[in-house]
């Protein structure tokens, strides 16, 4: 499996990237890939919320420069920042022998593991999908799966500001709390770092053998937004 690091995204190429890399893996032109990345500040909900639970006015939001935007992946509303890690999979499950709640449980397993590695204390949580710690909850799911193969994936709290995720009700949920690996950690955790850990984690816990590549340039992503 080929993993992809993409740097700082701009949500909607990085979703256009998912829906050609999804589409032409269904039809057996590419291999199955994780995509490692970070976004710009945007608001993403679920394809059955598509009303966003917010704490403030949507004109608030816009005037923070935040664009809200619904896409395809299961789960409610979410925030995505600069100090995040965002891990997309673009997976042939039925090729795998993997259900979605197999590959669900799998993403989660590896923030756990990986945030374990790091000295927290990580887990899931009755109130939800994700992986939760002391702090609150610190890493997100969600996924999408078409003709077999999956997209969009897990988002997990390294070092990203918290401050924004007070604009809305994470996960649809008014009285939760947001947490990050730093502030649990209590000392700077790069995203480099927790990517590492991750992957290590995704690889023994799924038995997936990985391999870091540069995106072909016919895949780059398009400019153009969702």
């Amino acid at each position: 499996m080929l993993v992809h690091e993409l740097g700082l995204t701009r949500y909607g190429m990085a979703l256009s990237l998912q829906r050609r890399m999804q589409r032409l893996r269904a039809e057996g032109a590419i291999r199955d890939a994780l995509l490692i990345t970070e976004h710009e500040p945007v608001i993403t909900l679920g394809r059955s919320h598509p009303e966003p639970s917010l704490r403030v006015s949507e004109e608030r939001v816009g005037d923070a420069g935040i664009a809200i935007i619904q896409v395809e992946r299961g789960g409610d509303i979410t925030y995505h920042g600069p100090g995040q890690l965002i891990v997309y999979g673009i997976i042939g499950l039925r090729e795998r022998g993997l259900g979605a709640l197999d590959y669900l449980a799998g993403l989660e397993e590896a923030v756990i593991r990986a945030a374990g590695d790091l000295g927290i204390e990580a887990g899931r949580s009755p109130a939800g999908r994700g992986v939760w710690a002391s702090g609150g909850k610190m890493a997100s799911v969600g996924i999408n799966v078409r003709r077999g193969v999956t997209m969009h994936g897990i988002a997990w709290n390294v070092s990203a500001d918290l401050g924004n995720f007070e604009l809305i009700n994470p996960c649809g949920m008014s009285d939760i709390r947001m947490a990050s690996i730093s502030g649990e950690c209590g000392r700077a955790v790069s995203l480099a770092e927790a990517a590492g850990g991750f992957l290590r984690q995704l690889s023994a816990g799924l038995g997936w053998e990985l391999e870091r590549a540069a995106l072909p340039p016919a895949m780059a992503p398009e400019c153009e937004e969702a």
